[in-house]
C-alpha cells in the first residue's frame, strides 16, 4: 500500500472517527469523510466530507470503481443498549458485508470496527484470543444485541472472504480520549469517572464493581494502529483484538482520580456507590490477547499500564481545564 493514497472513512464524525480522519490527513493521504452527521468544524479541511449512509449505492458504486486504496469502516450503532431488530442488522452487520463486497470488487483495503463486547462475560481473569469468540468454556458470548452484531459481521467476513479480499477487523477494546463527550453513557468508564472529578469532585460507581478490570486503549493508539495496517504491506485477513493486553481495575482509576483531584485542589475525592441494575449483561472483566496482532504488526503501537496513568492525567487536565 502506497503512503498518501486515497482513503474513505466512514462514521468519520464520531468519536473514533474524527481522530481517524485526523490520522490519515497527517500521515499525506487524500481523505474521504462519510457520515450521517455534519463535519465537525475543526476537521472541516482536512478531508472531502459527504453526508449520508455508507452503504448508499453511490458510495459503494465509487469503492467498486477502484476510488479508494482504503477503506476505514467505523460507521455503526454502538449503542449497547440498542434493541434487535432490522435497523441494527442493517447498521452493524448486512450494510458492513456489502460494503466488503464492494471493496473486494474494487481492489480496496477493508479495515473495520468490531468490538471485544463479542466475548461477553469471560470465565477466566486472562487475555482473551480472537478464536474463542464461541467457546462457552472460556467465555459467555455476546450478551446484548449489540455485541450479537458484531460478532454475526466478524463471522460472516470469516467465511465469506477466506481470500479474495484484503481485510481486518479490529475487535477494540474501552477506547479513550479527550472528547468522548458525545458517547455519553457510552463513553469508556475511565473517561466518564474522569470527566465527573473533574467537574464535580465526586464518583459514581457501581457497588459490584471496584474489582472489576478493562482493558483501555488511548484513541491515538488506535488510529495509529489502522494508519499502519493502510501503508504497510497485508497482514492475514482476520478478526484482531485491538487493546492493551492487560486489565486496570475500577479501584485503581478511582485512586487515580483521587490522587489528580487532590493534586488540584487539595480537597478529597467523594465516592458514591450505586446499585448495579444490569449485573446480567455487565462486562466484569476485559482483556485482549494481544498476539496475533503482534505476529502481524510487530511495530505496532503499545501502550502500558504506566503509559495510560500518564495520559490518564493529561486527560483529567483537559477535562478541567475545560470545566473552568
Amino acid at each position: 500500500m502506497i503512503s498518501g493514497g486515497d482513503v474513505l472513512v466512514t462514521g468519520a464524525a464520531g468519536f473514533i472517527g474524527r481522530h481517524t480522519v485526523t490520522a490519515f490527513h497527517r500521515a499525506g493521504h487524500q481523505v474521504t469523510a462519510v457520515d450521517l452527521r455534519p463535519a465537525p468544524d475543526h476537521l472541516a479541511r482536512t478531508a472531502r466530507w459527504q453526508r449520508g449512509d455508507f452503504a448508499a449505492p453511490a458510495l459503494l458504486s465509487e469503492i467498486t470503481a477502484s476510488r479508494y486504496t482504503t477503506v476505514v469502516h467505523q460507521a455503526g450503532i454502538s449503542d449497547t443498549q440498542a434493541p434487535a431488530g432490522p435497523k441494527l442488522e442493517e447498521t452493524n452487520s448486512a450494510g458492513p458485508l456489502r460494503l466488503a463486497d464492494a471493496c473486494r470488487t474494487g481492489g480496496a483495503r477493508l479495515i473495520y470496527a468490531s468490538s471485544h463486547s463479542v466475548y461477553g462475560t469471560l470465565h477466566h481473569r486472562a487475555p482473551i484470543t480472537e478464536d474463542a469468540d464461541t467457546d462457552t468454556r472460556r467465555c459467555s458470548g455476546p450478551l446484548n444485541p449489540y455485541a450479537a452484531s458484531k460478532l454475526a459481521l466478524d463471522q460472516q467476513m470469516r467465511a465469506r472472504h477466506a481470500t479474495g479480499l484484503d481485510w481486518v477487523g479490529l475487535r477494540y477494546t474501552n477506547v479513550v480520549g479527550p472528547d468522548e463527550t458525545d458517547k455519553g453513557p457510552m463513553a469508556s468508564i475511565l473517561s466518564q469517572l474522569l470527566r465527573q472529578a473533574a467537574r464535580t469532585g465526586q464518583i459514581r460507581v457501581f457497588d459490584d464493581s471496584l474489582t472489576a478490570a478493562r482493558d483501555y486503549i488511548p484513541v491515538e493508539t488506535v488510529t495509529a494502529t489502522i494508519v499502519q495496517l493502510a501503508d504497510r504491506p497485508p497482514v492475514p485477513a482476520a478478526v484482531y483484538n485491538l487493546g492493551a493486553g492487560s486489565a486496570v481495575s475500577f479501584a485503581d482509576i478511582a485512586q487515580w482520580c483521587a490522587r489528580l483531584h487532590r493534586e488540584a485542589t487539595g480537597q478529597p475525592l467523594l465516592a458514591e456507590l450505586v446499585p448495579n441494575t444490569v449485573t446480567d449483561a455487565y462486562q466484569y472483566f476485559t482483556c485482549a490477547d494481544m498476539t496475533a496482532l503482534d505476529k502481524a504488526l510487530p511495530e505496532r503501537p503499545t501502550v502500558s499500564t504506566a503509559s495510560l496513568e500518564a495520559r490518564t492525567a493529561e486527560l483529567f487536565k483537559t477535562l478541567r481545564s475545560c470545566a473552568t
